[in-house]
C-alpha cells in the first residue's frame, strides 16, 4: 500500500525533539467491533487527488449539512478534487458502501482552518470543515453528534471515552471492514508532557500507558466522545500520533473546544474560512 492508500492517516515517529515527525500513514489497534448504528455520526472521508491517489478518514457529522475532520485528511497542498471526493454516512462496514442505508453526498466545499500548519514537531490547528453537496436526512443510523463547547464541564482526567474509526487493527485490516470502537480514558495533558513536550492547550492527551490499545493507521479525522448530560459529545478529532501499540505512547486530538469559534462561524457564514 502506498503512502495515499486508503487507510490514509499519519503515522507519526518520535523525533529528537521529543514530538512528533509525519512518517507515512495513521487507526483502532486493541479495539473491538461497534454494534450497527451505535454511533450514528460516524463519516467515512473518501478523497481524491489530482495526481489519481485516494486515500480516507474518519469524520463526523455535526450538522445536517457539515462534517468535523482533520485539516490533513483534507489538506489542500494534496490538491483534493472535491467532485470526485466522496463522504459516506451511515456505513457500518467499508467493504459495504452500496448498502442501501448508506448515504453518500460528494463534498461541495473543504474549510481548513486559518492557522492550519506542518511545523517539524507535527501539525497545528489540524481542524477542517467539509460542507455536503446536499443536506441529509437524520436517520437512527445517521444523526449529528454535539460539538463540546467552552459552557461544558471541564474534562475530568479518568473520564472514559471513546474512539472509532476504520483504521488497522492490531491484525490489519478491520475483519470485513466493520467500525472498530475502543474506551480511552483521558489523560492530564501535564502528565503527557514527558513523553510529548510540545502538547499545547489545543490538544487532548487519552489513552493508555502500556500500549496494546490506540488509533492507528486509518483513523485521523474520526471523531473523540464523551458521555454528557444528553448523549455523547465530541470532544477531540484523532489526529497526528506515535506508533500504534507503543508503550508510553497515548493518544493525542485537537481539543474541538478550542475551535468552537471556527466551526460556528464556519457554518454561519455557508462556506468561508473565519477572517
Amino acid at each position: 500500500m502506498g503512502p495515499w492508500g486508503m487507510l490514509f492517516v499519519v503515522l507519526l515517529v518520535h523525533d529528537v525533539a521529543g514530538f512528533f515527525v509525519p512518517k507515512a500513514q495513521s487507526s483502532i489497534a486493541g479495539g473491538e467491533e461497534a454494534p450497527r448504528g451505535s454511533w450514528p455520526w460516524m463519516a467515512y472521508v473518501k478523497s481524491i487527488t489530482e495526481g489519481g491517489n485516494s486515500f480516507a478518514c474518519g469524520g463526523s457529522l455535526i450538522t445536517k449539512d457539515w462534517v468535523l475532520t482533520a485539516a490533513h485528511c483534507v489538506d489542500p497542498e494534496e490538491d483534493v478534487i472535491l467532485e470526485q471526493s466522496r463522504v459516506y454516512l451511515g456505513v457500518h462496514s467499508i467493504k459495504e458502501l452500496d448498502d442501501p442505508d448508506v448515504v453518500v453526498r460528494i463534498m461541495s466545499n473543504v474549510v481548513i482552518h486559518q492557522n492550519y500548519n506542518y511545523l517539524s514537531s507535527g501539525f497545528v490547528n489540524d481542524i477542517a470543515l467539509v460542507k455536503l453537496s446536499q443536506s441529509v436526512s437524520l436517520t437512527k443510523l445517521v444523526k449529528p453528534v454535539k460539538v463540546a463547547s467552552s459552557n461544558d464541564q471541564e474534562l475530568s482526567p479518568g473520564t472514559k471515552c471513546w474512539v472509532t474509526g476504520w483504521g488497522l487493527t492490531e491484525q490489519g485490516d478491520p475483519r470485513d471492514g466493520i467500525l472498530q470502537q475502543l474506551m480511552v480514558p483521558i489523560l492530564r495533558n501535564n502528565e503527557c508532557l514527558k513523553v510529548y513536550p510540545k502538547i499545547s492547550p489545543e490538544m487532548i492527551c487519552a489513552g493508555f500507558w502500556n500500549g496494546g490499545k490506540n488509533t492507528c493507521m486509518g483513523d485521523s479525522g474520526g471523531p473523540l466522545v464523551c458521555a454528557s448530560a444528553d448523549g455523547f459529545a465530541q470532544v477531540g478529532i484523532t489526529g497526528f500520533r506515535s506508533r500504534c501499540n507503543m508503550e508510553n505512547r497515548p493518544g493525542i486530538y485537537t481539543r474541538v473546544e478550542s475551535y468552537e469559534d471556527f466551526i460556528q462561524e464556519t457554518i454561519k457564514s455557508g462556506s468561508e474560512a473565519p477572517a
